[in-house]
């Protein structure tokens, strides 16, 4: 076995870890893998058992420091927060969401407050709680929220510049100056990341047509952004490699422009693994990249595994990609054009594997997404490459024409299809996991080889 399989087992154990996420078990566990280690021939394993428990405990410390946060004592309660926000305020649907330290506040749609200012807030504290089943508590957690405040007091002390996020306002502005306001938080949604701006009719159209992920920032938009910064840096005269390193940057400093959703790191780390491997000249295995860019996320956060929809999506459609692409595109070789059987293959496996989640998650999934896919995945870049170059020069005005001109075609499309009776199905999930038994067969028998990077 290699360092490499090796390390990728390692990983899948302390990804498995957050899985089990016990912390007395994993104290017990760890215990155990470090008496197997004294045996030279059982090291991996112990270490092996060692990432598990690492796992569980990261996960448990995670939920201990929630349950020990002195604001779990407010319930109920007026309170008054003061500090600097520090992420991104965000409008979604008649609201402004604002976090405050520990808090999540809730205040008017067209709040003046931006990231950088320093507030005080005084209204009543709610602890998240469960709600229907749903874990709200878990939800906010990951991304280290115990409590809401519904429209309180609040008081703006000093007021702070933070050129990305003001160049973002502006960006955002123009975006809304040149095109019309029906489809204009498509396109802020696509490269700005704004998808709070877009209405909840528009979101539900989206969402029965199986197209939300257009408007998430996700691997497609990153690799669109990343081909298109690379293309531009070679064209300025860089070498290869250093127009592979510039654009590592670049992307990353996209992704924090976007506000950091965990799907658009997942893209960005993977990417930069790809474009570091061609510069040292080194091959790059998808699937262990795809394991690898897992692990540092759960690393430094590893309640997103369980309760961030987005990654969850993310990596499963990925995963189906890698694992199906080959297949399909054997299956679809009667598409004579290339790229079309690319998307056509591509949009199969990341359907067939996201579609448990999303049962789960919405209760329905879409039986006419493949083919309204099919229809607007070749414009996506087009329109994000036209958004971008209409956002950065001058004479944006001329190419909101052809962009504006797109996004009403794709609004059309998933208006169309969502529209349709038979839009949408609801099957049981443990339905879909029986007929995934035999569909997980299939793919490793179709994978074998690339599955045996674990080695023995």
């Amino acid at each position: 076995m290699t360092n490499s399989q090796k390390l990728v087992l390692l990983c899948l154990s302390f990804i498995g870890g957050i899985c089990f996420a016990s912390y007395f078990f994993a104290l017990k566990i760890f215990i155990i893998g470090l008496i197997m280690m004294i045996d030279r021939r059982s090291i991996l394993i112990g270490l092996c058992v060692i990432c598990f428990s690492f796992g569980c405990f990261l996960v448990e410390n995670e939920v201990n420091k929630i349950n020990q946060n002195p604001l779990l004592s407010f319930h109920e309660k007026e309170i008054i927060l003061t500090g600097t926000i520090s992420k991104e305020v965000k409008q979604k649907d008649e609201k402004t969401e604002i976090i405050l330290g520990d808090v999540l506040i809730f205040t008017d749609k067209y709040s003046f407050l931006k990231y950088g200012d320093e507030i005080r807030a005084k209204g009543t504290l709610r602890i998240a709680q469960k709600i229907d089943g749903f874990d709200y508590q878990g939800y906010l957690a990951k991304s280290g929220v115990v409590g809401t405040m519904a429209y309180p007091k609040i008081e703006l002390i000093s007021s702070n510049s933070n050129a990305l996020y003001d160049f973002k306002e502006k960006s955002s502005q123009k975006i809304r100056d040149l095109i019309s306001p029906s489809v204009s938080p498509i396109l802020e949604a696509m490269i700005l990341g704004n998808s709070g701006k877009i209405n909840k009719e528009t979101r539900d159209i989206l969402s029965k047509s199986g197209t939300s992920h257009i408007v998430a920032i996700s691997g497609m938009h990153i690799v669109i952004f990343s081909t298109m910064i690379f293309w531009l840096l070679i064209n300025l005269g860089l070498w290869r490699k250093q127009a592979l390193a510039l654009s590592i940057f670049f992307i990353f400093l996209y992704v924090f422009f976007v506000g950091c959703p965990a799907s658009a790191l997942r893209a960005g780390i993977m990417v930069s693994f790809l474009f570091i491997a061609e510069i040292f000249d080194r091959k790059s295995f998808n699937l262990r990249t795809l394991v690898l860019t897992a692990t540092i996320l759960l690393l430094f956060n590893p309640l997103l595994l369980k309760y961030d929809l987005g990654f969850q999506l993310s990596f499963l459609a990925v995963l189906g990609i890698i694992l199906t692409s080959s297949t399909f595109n054997n299956w679809f070789s009667f598409i004579k054009w290339k790229k079309v059987r690319e998307i056509v293959s591509a949009t199969a496996g990341a359907q067939i594997f996201s579609l448990p989640i999303l049962i789960s998650s919405f209760g329905y999934f879409s039986l006419v997404s493949f083919f309204t896919n099919l229809l607007i995945l070749p414009i996506l870049s087009v329109v994000m490459i036209l958004g971008i170059l209409m956002v950065l020069f001058p004479f944006g005005f001329i190419l909101s024409i052809p962009c504006s001109l797109l996004l009403f075609y794709l609004l059309a499309v998933v208006t169309f299809f969502s529209q349709l009776p038979f839009a949408t199905a609801s099957i049981p999930v443990f339905i879909i996991l029986l007929l995934y038994i035999p569909l997980i067969y299939f793919i490793y028998k179709s994978n074998k080889k690339e599955l045996e990077f674990l080695g023995q």
